[in-house]
C-alpha cells in the first residue's frame, strides 16, 4: 500500500500542473506532499521490522505502535492498513520478520482493544471479525508453490499467538467463544500438519503460563485441557508439554484415564513415556486413535518437550536434600537413565535419536546443577560420546561434538563445575584412555579454568587413577597412567597464576607440591610390605612408567625453573627434600639401591648441601651459594635416576664448595676446574632441564670465576676437531695407556670415547617427551651399522664358502673334520681375507672419525654457551676481553660453519651493549696484548666477511676499555691501527677487512664529538 502511494505522488509530481492552481495557492500540494513523506516513513518501520538486529527490530515496533495508537488519532483506514500489513508480514520464510510483526502486532491490538484508551473513529473491529481478517490474510491466492503454503500456515500460526497473547480474548471481558474458535483453529492445525504441531503447541504452552490465576479464567484452561484429548494430542510429546504446563498451575482441569495418577513422569508412565517422547505414536495409542493423528515430521533436533519434562524434574528435586546428594536416587537421575540414556543412547538407537541424545545433552550440561552430573553423565550416553569422537569418519561425529564442546564451554563458564566434570570423564563410565590429543587438552583447560583449591582437588582425584587405573592390563594401565601424568605436565606448563601461587606456598596441601610429591613418589619408590592397601598401585607401576614419571618430573622442573618457589628456593631442592623425606618412609621403598661407601658419599654431601642452603640467602656469596644449591639438587636427581656416574661429580661439588668457603691460592684453580667439569657435564645432558640448570649455575658463580678457570673453557675451544682431539677432552687420564697400547687399542679407546660422549645422548633416546629427545640420529647411525656389517658378513661368508668352508661354524664334527684347509689353502685364502678385513677397518675409522668430530663440536658449543653467559652477566669483568681471541678464532672461513655465524652474532650482540659500564682495568698490559693478538687474528680469517666484522667489533672493544681507563691511551692504539693499516697496504694480498679502519675512524669521530659536547 504504502509502496503504490509513494508511486502514485511520484507521477502526481511529474505531471504540469495549470499555472492558475499555483497562482491560487491551493492546499493540495502540500497536503500530497506530507502524505507522501508519511508513507515513505510507514515503508522504512516496515522493512525494520525484518531487520535481524533485534534492536532494530524493536525500535520499529514501537514507532509503528506510537504511530497507530488511539491516542495519536488516526485514521480507521491507516489502522486497517497496518493490521492488513502486519498479518500479511508474517507469511514470510524470513524467521526475524516473523517475531518482528507478530510483537507489533500483538501490542497494537492491545492498544486498540484496551478499554482504557481513546476510540479510533470510524474503526468497526472485534475479535470475530479480526479471526476472519487473520483467515483471509493469511490464505494463499492461486497456484502457489508449497514452500509458500507452508509460510501462509506458520504466518496464520504467529497471527493467532499474537491474538492471544494480546489478551483481547479475555480482557476486557472474556469472549468465549471466540476462545473455543481459536483453539479449535490451532488444535486442528496441530492434529493435521505434523511438521507445525511442535510450535502450535509452543504457542499453547506459552498462553498458559501467561494466563492470570483468575476464578473466571478456568473456563479458558480447561477448554485446553479438554482438547487435548478430543483432538488426540495428549499422548505425543507437544501433549506432554502442554499437560506439564497445565499440571503447574491447573492441575485440577486435566482430564482423567490418560496419565497413571495423572502425571506423565510417575514410575508405572515410564515405558509409555519413553515411546511417546520418541514420537512412536502406533505404540503409545491405539489403532483408532493413531489413525486420527499424523505422525510427526522427522524432526532434526529434540522437540522442546523434552526440555520441559527435565526442567520439571529438576524443580521437584531442588525441593528434595536426598535427591541432590544422591544423583541416582533423584528424579532427574533415574528419567535421565530411563528415558534418556536408555531410549535414545541405547545400543539398538538409530543415529537420529542418538543425535537428539547428543543435542539434548548439550542442552542440559549447560543448565543443570553440578549434583546432577553422575547422572547427566550416563554409561550408554559416555560409550557412544567415546565412539562417535573416536574417528571422524564416524556417522555422528560432528554431533558428538558438539557435545563435548558444550562439556568445556561449562567448564570455562563455571570454573568450580571442572572437579565433577573431570571425575565423571575420567571415571565411573568414563576413562583415562583419550585417543585424540584434543580430548586430554580439553581436560586439561577445564583443570586450569579452575582456581587452587578446585586443582587441589582435581590433582588429588588424578592421583587416585595411577594408583587404580581400574585396569588389570599392564599395558592398558601403563598408558592410562602416560596419559594422566602428561596432563598434569601440561598444567604445570600453562599455569599462569605462579606469583598468587608462591605468595602462598607455606601451605602444605598445595596442588603443585601435591604433583611433585606423587610424581617424585612413582618416579623413585615402591610401596614397601608396611604400605597400606589402598595406597598400593594396582597394576604395579612397570619399569617403563617409572622411566616415564622421572622423564615428566623432569619436565615440570624445566617449565619451573624461572619460577623462585618462595624465600629463592628451587623446585630441584623441594623435590630432593621429599625424596629424601619419602625415603624415611616405612611405607616406601626407594628404588636406587646404593652400597656402603656410595651411601656413605651420599650422607656427607647431604650434609653439605643442608648448609649450602642455608648460606642460599644468608651469607654475603648468596649467588654463589644459589649455584651450588642447584647443582647439588640435580646431582641427586641424576643419582636418584639411575645415573651412578653422577656421584663421582658430587666429590666435585664439595671440593668446589670448600674452595669458595676456604679459598686458598693453591686450590681456586683446581677447584674451579671441577666446577667447569660439572656444569659441561650438565651441559652434556640431553634434557633441556640440565642445560638449564648449567647456564643459571654458571651465571650465579660467573662472578668467581678466575683467569685459569676461564682459559680452561676458552681453550676446549681451540681443541681440533679430531680424534686426536676427542682424546685430548675426553681421555686425558688415559695418555700414559695410550703411549703403551697398541693402534688397535688406541682405536678401541678412541671408540669408547665416542660411547662416553654419544651415548649418554643415546640413552635418553627413549623418552617420549619431544623436548627431552633425540633419537633420531642414533637410529639413523645403528641402521647404518647394520648395513655395514651385513655387507662385512656377506663378503666373508662368500670368500669363505668359495674356499670351501661354511660361514657359520654351524655343522656336526664330521662335517667341520671334512671341511678343516690344509696350509697351502689357508695360504691362499690369506689376502683374501686381508683385504676384506682392510675394508672393514677403514669403514670403521672414518666412522669413527666422524663420530669424534660431532662429538668435539658438541662439546664446544656447550662451552659456547657457558661463554655468551660469561660476555652477557660478566660484561664489564675485565676477565671478558679474554674471551674475545677463542672466540674470534670460531669465526674463521676455515672453522666449522656451525660456530662462524653463531661466534660472530655473539660478538656482535654483547659487544654492542653501551648500557653497560666497560670493564676497569687495574693492568691494562693484558688489554694491550689481546689488543694486538685481535689485529694478528683479522689477518687469519680467509676473506671471511663474518670473522672480519667480528674482529673490527671485538678491538674497538678492547680500545673503548682502554681509552675508558686512560684517554692518553688512545695515542698507543692510533699506533696500533697505524701498524696494522700499514701492513695491509704494504701486503696486496693481505686478508685484513679495510672496514677495520674506517670503523676505527668513525668512532674516533663519534667519541672526539661526544668529547666536545660534554665540555662546553
Amino acid at each position: 500500500m504504502g509502496r503504490k502511494a509513494a508511486k502514485s505522488a511520484n507521477q502526481t509530481q511529474g505531471q504540469k500542473r495549470p499555472r492558475e492552481d499555483v497562482e491560487a495557492g491551493s492546499p493540495e500540494k502540500p497536503v500530497k506532499r506530507k502524505r507522501q513523506a508519511n508513507d515513505l516513513s510507514t515503508v522504512e518501520l516496515y522493512n525494520d521490522l525484518a531487520a535481524e538486529s533485534e534492536e532494530i527490530r524493536l525500535e520499529a515496533a514501537k514507532q509503528l505502535i506510537l504511530k497507530f495508537s488511539p491516542e495519536n488519532k488516526p485514521s480507521s483506514t491507516d489502522v486497517l492498513k497496518a493490521l492488513n500489513r502486519l498479518i500479511s508480514g508474517l507469511c514470510t520464510h524470513r524467521k526475524a520478520a516473523r517475531f518482528g510483526f507478530c510483537v507489533t502486532l500483538t501490542e497494537l491490538l492491545r492498544l486498540i482493544f484496551a478499554p482504557s484508551t481513546a476510540t479510533i473513529e470510524g474503526l468497526e473491529l472485534n475479535v470475530e471479525t479480526l479471526l476472519k481478517k487473520v483467515e483471509k490474510q493469511t490464505k494463499p491466492e492461486g497456484n502457489v508453490s508449497g514452500l509458500e503454503r507452508r509460510n501462509h500456515l506458520i504466518g496464520k500460526l504467529f497471527a493467532y499467538k499474537a491474538v492471544l497473547q494480546s489478551s483481547i480474548l479475555i480482557e476486557p471481558e472474556l469472549a468465549m467463544d471466540s476462545w473455543n474458535e481459536l483453539l479449535d483453529l490451532i488444535y486442528e492445525m496441530a492434529r493435521d500438519t505434523p511438521w507445525l504441531r511442535e510450535e502450535c503447541a509452543l504457542v499453547l504452552v506459552q498462553t498458559i503460563e501467561t494466563l492470570p490465576a483468575e476464578a473466571k479464567i478456568e473456563p479458558c484452561v480447561r477448554a485446553i485441557s479438554e482438547r487435548l484429548v478430543s483432538y488426540k494430542i495428549a499422548n505425543t510429546p507437544e501433549g506432554i508439554a502442554i499437560w506439564l504446563a497445565l499440571q503447574e498451575q491447573h492441575a485440577d482441569t486435566l482430564p482423567a484415564n490418560v496419565w497413571h495418577d495423572n502425571d506423565p513422569i510417575s514410575m508405572k508412565n515410564r515405558p509409555k513415556l519413553a515411546k511417546v517422547l520418541k514420537g512412536d505414536i502406533q505404540s503409545s495409542l491405539g489403532s483408532d486413535e493413531s489413525e486420527a493423528v499424523k505422525s510427526g515430521a522427522t524432526n532434526a533436533n529434540p522437540q522442546f518437550a523434552w526440555n520441559t519434562l527435565l526442567s520439571k524434574v529438576l524443580q521437584m528435586d531442588s525441593e528434595s536434600k536426598a535427591a541432590r546428594t544422591d544423583a541416582g536416587k533423584s528424579q532427574f537421575g533415574q528419567l535421565w537413565l530411563s528415558i534418556v540414556d536408555a531410549q535414545l543412547f541405547g545400543s539398538s538407537s538409530s543415529h537420529e535419536r542418538k543425535s537428539w541424545g547428543f543435542k539434548l545433552f548439550a542442552q542440559m550440561i549447560g543448565q543443570v546443577p553440578e549434583w546432577t552430573f553422575p547422572a547427566l553423565f550416563s554409561p550408554n550416553f559416555m560409550r557412544t560420546l567415546r565412539n562417535q569422537t573416536s574417528k571422524n569418519d564416524r556417522f555422528l561425529h560432528a554431533a558428538a561434538l558438539l557435545a563435548w564442546k558444550a562439556i568445556a564451554r561449562r567448564a570455562q563458564s563455571t570454573p568450580e563445575s571442572s572437579l565433577p566434570i573431570i571425575v565423571e570423564l575420567t571415571s565411573k563410565n568414563g576413562t583415562a584412555d583419550f585417543e585424540h590429543s584434543s580430548k586430554a587438552e580439553t581436560l586439561e583447560k577445564m583443570a586450569l579454568a579452575a582456581d587452587d583449591n578446585v586443582l587441589r582437588k582435581i590433582v588429588r582425584h588424578l592421583h587416585s587413577l595411577l594408583v587404580r587405573p581400574e585396569t588389570t592390563e599392564q599395558n592398558v594401565a601403563d598408558h592410562r597412567r602416560q596419559t594422566i601424568a602428561d596432563i598434569l605436565l601440561n598444567i604445570v606448563k600453562h599455569y599462569t597464576k605462579y606469583d598468587d601461587l608462591v605468595a602462598e606456598f607455606s601451605k602444605k596441601d598445595n596442588w603443585l607440591l601435591n604433583t611433585l610429591d606423587l610424581l617424585v613418589e612413582h618416579a623413585y619408590f615402591n610401596p614397601s610390605q608396611n604400605a597400606k592397601a589402598r595406597k598400593t598401585p594396582s597394576p604395579p607401576i612397570s619399569d617403563s612408567s617409572r622411566a616415564m614419571f622421572q622423564e615428566r618430573l623432569s619436565s615440570c622442573l624445566t617449565r619451573l625453573q624461572p619460577v623462585a618457589a618462595g624465600s629463592q628456593t628451587s623446585f630441584g631442592v623441594i623435590v630432593v627434600d621429599k625424596v629424601r623425606s619419602k625415603a624415611a618412609d616405612k611405607a616406601l621403598e626407594q628404588i636406587f639401591k646404593a652400597d656402603e661407601s656410595v651411601q656413605e658419599t651420599l650422607e656427607k654431601a647431604y650434609e653439605t648441601f643442608d648448609v649450602v642452603k642455608v648460606s642460599d640467602t644468608s651469607d654475603g656469596k648468596a649467588s654463589v651459594s644459589q649455584g651450588l644449591t642447584l647443582l647439588y639438587a640435580f646431582t641427586f636427581i641424576q643419582i636418584f635416576n639411575g645415573d651412578t656416574d653422577a656421584i663421582m661429580m658430587l666429590h666435585d661439588l664439595d671440593a668446589s664448595y670448600k674452595a669458595i668457603s676456604n679459598p686458598k691460592k693453591d686450590d681456586s684453580s683446581e677447584s674451579q676446574d671441577g666446577f667447569i667439569e660439572i656444569l659441561l657435564s650438565f651441559l652434556g645432558n640431553t634434557r633441556t632441564l640440565f642445560h638449564k640448570i648449567a647456564i643459571e649455575a654458571f651465571t650465579a658463580f660467573a662472578p668467581e670465576i678466575t683467569l685459569e678457570g676461564l682459559r680452561s673453557m676458552t681453550d676446549i675451544l681451540d681443541t681440533e676437531e679430531t680424534l686426536e682431539g676427542q682424546k685430548q677432552l675426553f681421555a686425558q687420564g688415559d695418555e700414559e695407556e695410550d703411549v703403551a697400547g697398541s693402534d688397535e687399542d688406541e682405536d678401541m679407546e678412541d671408540e669408547s670415547d665416542v660411547e662416553m660422549v654419544g651415548d649418554a645422548e643415546d640413552n635418553e633416546s627413549n623418552s617420549d617427551n619431544s623436548e627431552d629427545s633425540d633419537s633420531s640420529d642414533s637410529d639413523s647411525e645403528n641402521e647404518d651399522d647394520d648395513d655395514e656389517l651385513t655387507q662385512f658378513n656377506n663378503k666373508l661368508a662368500l670368500t669363505l664358502q668359495t674356499s670351501g668352508l661354511a660361514a657359520n661354524g654351524d655343522g656336526s664334527d664330521e662335517d667341520s673334520d671334512d671341511s678343516d684347509m690344509d696350509d697351502d689353502q689357508m695360504m691362499a685364502l690369506d689376502p683374501h681375507l686381508s683385504n676384506i678385513f682392510k675394508q672393514r677397518s677403514q669403514i670403521t675409522g672414518k666412522k669413527q672419525r666422524e663420530e669424534a668430530k660431532q662429538n668435539v663440536i658438541r662439546f664446544k658449543s656447550r662451552v659456547l654457551d657457558l661463554l655468551a653467559v660469561f660476555l652477557d652477566k660478566q660484561f664489564s669483568n675485565p676477565l671478558s676481553l679474554e674471551v674475545l681471541l677463542p672466540v674470534l678464532r670460531l669465526t674463521r672461513a676455515s672453522a666449522n660453519k656451525q660456530f662462524t655465524d653463531r661466534s660472530a652474532k655473539l660478538l656482535h650482540s654483547t659487544l654492542a651493549k653501551s648500557n653497560k659500564p666497560l670493564p676497569q682495568l687495574e693492568d691494562a698490559e693484558s688489554a694491550w696484548e689481546i689488543l694486538r693478538a685481535i689485529h694478528e687474528e683479522a689477518k687469519q680469517g680467509g676473506a671471511s666477511t663474518a670473522h672480519g666484522s667480528a674482529c673490527s667489533a671485538a678491538s674497538l672493544h678492547a680500545v673503548r676499555t682502554l681509552v675508558n681507563t686512560d684517554a692518553d691511551n688512545y695515542a698507543k692504539v692510533v699506533d696500533v691501527y697505524a701498524e696494522s693499516q700499514k701492513n695491509w697496504f704494504m701486503d696486496r694480498k693481505s686478508e685484513v677487512r679495510d672496514s677495520m679502519f674506517s670503523q676505527f675512524l668513525n668512532w674516533s669521530a663519534r667519541s672526539r664529538t661526544t668529547a666536545k659536547a660534554e665540555a662546553e
